[in-house]
């Protein structure tokens, strides 16, 4: 009887052993080839270049002030942005009449608005302005519109379109514009000038990781100066990102790249992994400061800044390596 009861023990245990899966490590993919890249932003920085990281390519490259206002594609969005690089500033009349509206405060005063660096939808000038049916005041830069204040009213949107009412601040006739949704960009676009017109100076939300452009800071120590700055941005669309000083570039690989905080704020990387030096009259670049992009696709990419200008000596062109890690 023992050596029945042995028997079974042993099938037992046996067959228990062939139904439970062998506990492998899930292997990481190759790490890619390390690779370099050059962007011209043009000397004052007048253009925007979209980069992919997957091809390794600019994509799509635009004028940095092609544009005013974007609005949010998706079904439920509503919420607008203004162009920071364009010196766009937002002022809420809380008057619901166009005929009186037709002054401006001194563009010192604190009532003009403007979006954080951010780039998040909670941290708008325009905020949550659905159903107030109040006159926003916007203001353009001076310098590539004499005529620059305009007056706006956010009439309705739906999961389609947006309607906006504008028109120049001393004229009682208003214009209307229908601004449709395309959920395959992130934003649609608005320009005032020529009238008045929808832009797109984007490319399709999936084709891209990085935006290298001007956008605007706010420096809250100084009583909140704001700045005009070059630098980087992220795709908004399913893309985060972290940065590493401790860990030299050809280091930061395997677990160490899943310990670091990453964030969906689109100024991230931003403008300073370089500054000004009054000695040189050059930009320097910190090339210890590294970036791990996690984009789109849950791919996660690691670059670092080698220079910001060309072969000629001209700024606004920053070059970088980069390479795919996970």
């Amino acid at each position: 009887m023992k050596g029945l009861l042995g028997l079974y023990t042993v099938f037992a245990a046996l067959l228990f052993a062939s139904c439970q899966k062998e506990d492998k490590p899930v292997p990481l993919p190759a790490q890619g080839d390390t690779e370099y890249s050059v962007v011209e932003m043009g000397e004052e920085y007048t253009n925007q270049v979209f980069f992919d990281l997957e091809t390794g390519r600019v994509v799509h490259m635009s004028e940095v002030n092609s544009w005013h206002l974007a609005f949010e594609t998706s079904v439920e969005g509503f919420h607008i942005f203004q162009n920071g690089a364009y010196d766009v500033l937002i002022y809420n009349t809380h008057e619901t009449d166009f005929t009186k509206v037709t002054s401006a405060p001194a563009t010192t005063s604190a009532e003009w608005k403007y979006d954080a660096s951010c780039g998040l939808p909670d941290s708008t000038a325009f905020g949550d302005w659905r159903s107030k049916n109040e006159i926003y005041i916007v203001k353009l830069n001076p310098t590539y519109d004499p005529n620059n204040l305009k007056k706006m009213r956010l009439v309705a949107v739906s999961s389609k379109e947006y309607v906006m009412e504008y028109a120049d601040l001393e004229e009682n006739i208003t214009h209307t514009i229908r601004i449709p949704k395309d959920e395959n960009y992130n934003y649609s676009y608005f320009t005032f000038a020529d009238g008045g017109k929808i832009v797109q100076p984007d490319p399709p939300k999936n084709t891209w990781d990085i935006v290298f452009t001007r956008y605007r800071i706010v420096y809250y120590d100084l009583g909140g100066i704001t700045y005009g700055v070059s630098g980087v941005l992220l795709n908004p669309y399913n893309t985060t990102a972290a940065v590493d000083s401790t860990t030299p570039f050809v280091d930061l690989v395997g677990e160490k790249i899943f310990e670091l905080q990453y964030t969906n704020h689109r100024d991230v990387i931003g403008y300073d992994w370089k500054e000004y030096s009054f000695a040189t009259e050059r930009y320097k670049i910190f090339p210890n400061k590294n970036y791990v992009i996690k984009n789109r696709n849950d791919q996660y990419w690691k670059m670092h800044f080698l220079d910001f200008y060309n072969k000629q000596g001209v700024k606004g062109s920053p070059s970088f390596e980069f390479q795919r890690v996970y």
